[in-house]
């Protein structure tokens, strides 16, 4: 038998962050006003980028910490160091070798910076609970990771293709959730969440894309609007109460080590939060327990 008093009188709330890079930090505003208005949080879903925001979040980190963190690892030498045997090995070229364990970059300073902000923080022991999109890169599945190494969670939701190589995580070879749900909404959906809270950080495409990486960065827009697109509609369609879509729209493409862009990204995301902050407020107030059921 189960009845109303199986769930709180207020609403399960998952706040979900897609994938975006050094984007998601525009959810910042969105925290500090669940916080000013005293609505907690039950989960939190990240994608890539969204891991990062997600996992800073549940380790307990407020918005100053954080800032103080991305400022100090996220720049651009951490994608610096070329692996040019893989170069090679992508052109064909004697002594070259890539293969599906290889990235164009070598990951050491990333997982370096990883260890920085999370030391040896366990995805389990986040508070709200987190979990973490990936991808099997063997089998192309979703994965969601909830527990072992936060640092290595982090590192395969946001391990992309080509640039970085995966990471074997519990015997499975792992890279960037963006391949399987750049937001992955349908988690909080199967977890049956009350209010979910989906937050879209977006780039534009770059119409005069004239380099490898830009035209690389249109491909990944162009597929991962796609997959959102249809995963948000059977979210939708199978959710029983209120998904709140919160779009951050940026005006030009915004790198992971584009830091200078900080303060714009906050901004960006303040104003957008402060539009649907009623809209917010009314999912959870018009929330009212399922009436009581009698089943087997």
């Amino acid at each position: 038998m189960s009845s109303s008093e199986d769930r709180p009188a207020r609403p399960k709330i998952a706040v979900v962050l897609s994938s975006g890079g050094i984007k998601p930090l525009a959810a910042i505003p969105l925290f500090e006003f669940l916080d000013e208005a005293d609505i907690p949080v039950d989960l939190l879903v990240g994608c890539s980028g969204g891991s990062i925001m997600s996992a800073l979040r549940g380790s307990g980190y407020d918005s100053d910490k954080i800032l103080e963190l991305i400022g100090k690892v996220a720049h651009r030498s951490l994608f610096s160091s070329v692996d040019f045997r893989a170069l090679l090995g992508m052109a064909k070229l004697p002594f070259g070798r890539f293969n599906t364990r290889t990235g164009l970059i070598r990951p050491r300073k990333l997982k370096l910076a990883l260890h920085e902000m999370f030391g040896d923080r366990r995805v389990e022991d986040l508070y709200p609970k987190t979990v973490i999109q990936a991808t099997d890169i063997q089998t192309g599945e979703g994965v969601i990771i909830e527990a072992g190494l936060l640092r290595d969670a982090v590192y395969a939701s946001s391990a992309v293709f080509p640039l970085l190589p995966p990471i074997e995580v519990n015997g499975r070879w792992l890279g960037d959730g963006y391949y399987t749900s750049s937001l992955p909404v349908l988690e909080a959906v199967k977890r049956d969440i009350d209010v979910i809270i989906a937050v879209i950080f977006h780039d534009p495409l770059d119409h005069r894309a004239d380099s490898y990486t830009a035209c690389l960065s249109n491909y990944y827009t162009i597929q991962g609007d796609a997959i959102t697109r249809f995963q948000l509609a059977l979210s939708i369609n199978l959710h029983h109460h209120e998904i709140i879509i919160i779009k951050v729209p940026f005006a030009t493409p915004i790198n992971m080590w584009d830091v200078h862009h900080i303060p714009r990204i906050i901004e960006t995301g303040r104003a957008v939060v402060e539009q649907q902050k009623s809209e917010i407020l009314l999912a959870i107030q018009s929330f009212s327990p399922p009436s009581s059921v009698t089943g087997v």
